[in-house]
């Protein structure tokens, strides 16, 4: 990797995202709305926020602030209702903590959701004119934590490897997760960028803060979806193979654009502790 944007607790990005966050579900639409017309202005979507207690509260906000304070999040917009579980502005102040860059929009403190659209809107392009003056920095290789989100995959060993050589770190996601799940967990634990081993019948998927690096492991399925996968790993032994996602994730690195990151898929999902209705 050859440069990066350095952040206030000494990580990097690389990539440069002002995130819209809702608090909860019912400010999804808004914070969709704010982001629509920003210059890599990204919302994300979740069905959460309302209902929450105990454990599964604690757990619910913790993923939401991981995620605001990836190293590829220059600022975070919050989105508030004003009447969730998980308090907007609460949301705000814990991902401030965290030496991010943070704006609170409330729904119904705006008066209403055209209003704290308009709102958000200003927000977004005040945090994009902050984020336009973050120069690139040269960075070494050790700036860099690639996540896996199938720690139990043949292909873990090799790509550590790999990573090794090149002086990176390796972020495994936990056992019981994979897929959309794992990225938020990853995500959560600083990766800048995921590879995502994709078993049979397994579409490729996207993440809202992270580019993921999605790797067909089923060649009918990666025949009919080339042009949605980074790479297929076809006939190469686990050795080439992780030569070959390595080089991948540098290129994505140095800026280029993964498969989900062109066609825009943004995939969030948060594992629950608890089962509401």
């Amino acid at each position: 990797m050859s440069a990066g944007y350095l952040r206030a607790d000494g990580r990097v990005g690389i990539r440069n995202h002002v995130l819209v966050l809702p608090s909860v579900v019912c400010s999804t639409h808004a914070a969709m709305e704010i982001a629509r017309d920003g210059d890599d202005a990204i919302a994300i979507t979740h069905q959460h926020g309302c209902l929450h207690v105990g454990d599964d509260l604690t757990h619910t906000e913790d993923e939401l602030i991981g995620t605001a304070t990836n190293p590829n999040v220059g600022g975070v917009v919050v989105v508030s209702l004003g009447c969730e579980t998980i308090q907007g502005r609460r949301l705000a102040r814990r991902i401030a903590q965290r030496d991010q860059r943070v704006a609170f929009v409330g729904i119904q403190q705006a008066g209403g959701t055209a209003r704290a659209i308009e709102e958000g809107r200003a927000e977004v392009a005040r945090m994009r004119e902050l984020l336009d003056a973050d120069a690139r920095t040269p960075l070494d290789a050790g700036a860099l934590a690639v996540g896996i989100d199938r720690a139990d995959h043949a292909l873990v060993a090799p790509l550590r490897e790999v990573f090794d050589a090149r002086g990176w770190r390796t972020l495994l996601a936990d056992p019981e997760l994979s897929g959309a799940e794992a990225h938020v967990s990853l995500a959560g634990q600083g990766a800048q960028a995921i590879v995502s081993l994709r078993g049979a019948q397994e579409a490729p998927i996207g993440f809202a803060t992270c580019p993921v690096i999605a790797v067909a492991g089923d060649p009918e399925l990666y025949a009919a979806l080339h042009d949605d996968f980074d790479l297929d790993a076809g006939d190469d032994a686990p050795a080439a193979l992780a030569e070959r996602i390595a080089e991948r994730v540098a290129a994505v690195a140095d800026g280029e654009r993964t498969a989900s990151e062109r066609r825009g898929a943004r995939d969030f999902v948060l594992r629950r502790l608890a089962v509401t209705m």
